[in-house]
C-alpha cells in the first residue's frame, strides 16, 4: 500500500463511522481552501462533542479558559444577561472550528501512529472513533456539583 493510501486508510479507521464525511470535507478543503465549515454537532453540543470525539486535551484547554473567563466575569461583575450571552460563545466557536479541529487532531494521531505503530490497527481504531460514556459522565458530574452547591440554599418545609 502506498504511503498516501495507507494514511487515508488509517485516517478512515481512526475517525470511524463518519469517516467518509470528514474525508470528503478534507478533499474539498484541499481543492478550494474553505476557511471554516460548520459542525452542527459542535454547535449544538459544544464541549460535550469534544468529549464524544475523544479530544480530551482540547476539552481541558477549554475548561482552563472558561475558569479564567469565569474569574474575570466575577471580578468585573457582569449582569446575568451578559453572562447568559457569553455562555453561547464556546458552542459557536466549536461549531465554526469543529471540523478543522477534529481533522487536525485525527491527522496528528494518524501520523504519530504511522511513525511508531506500537499496536495493531484494531487498537488504533479504539483510540479514535467516538465515546458516548465520557460526555454522559461529564454531564452527570455537572449535575451532581450543581445539586451539591444549591442544596444549602434550598429551604425544606415541614409536612
Amino acid at each position: 500500500m502506498q504511503p498516501a493510501e495507507n494514511f487515508k486508510h488509517l485516517l478512515r479507521i481512526f475517525i470511524g463511522p463518519r469517516a467518509a464525511h470528514y474525508l470528503s470535507y478534507l478533499e474539498q478543503k484541499n481543492v478550494t481552501t474553505k476557511p471554516l465549515a460548520l459542525s452542527w454537532a459542535g454547535l449544538i453540543f459544544g464541549v460535550y462533542w469534544l468529549l464524544y470525539r475523544k479530544m480530551y486535551s482540547y476539552f481541558f484547554l477549554w475548561l482552563a479558559i472558561m475558569f479564567v473567563v469565569g474569574l474575570v466575569v466575577e471580578i468585573v461583575g457582569l449582569s446575568v444577561q451578559s453572562i447568559a450571552a457569553l455562555s453561547f460563545v464556546p458552542n459557536i466557536l466549536i461549531g465554526l472550528m469543529g471540523k478543522d479541529l477534529y481533522l487536525k487532531f485525527a491527522q496528528q494521531k494518524t501520523k504519530a501512529y504511522m511513525n511508531h505503530p506500537k499496536y495493531n490497527e484494531k487498537v488504533f481504531a479504539e483510540e479514535g472513533g467516538v465515546s458516548l460514556g465520557v460526555p454522559v459522565l461529564w454531564l452527570f458530574i455537572q449535575i451532581v456539583v450543581v445539586v451539591m452547591l444549591s442544596l444549602p440554599f434550598i429551604h425544606f418545609s415541614p409536612l
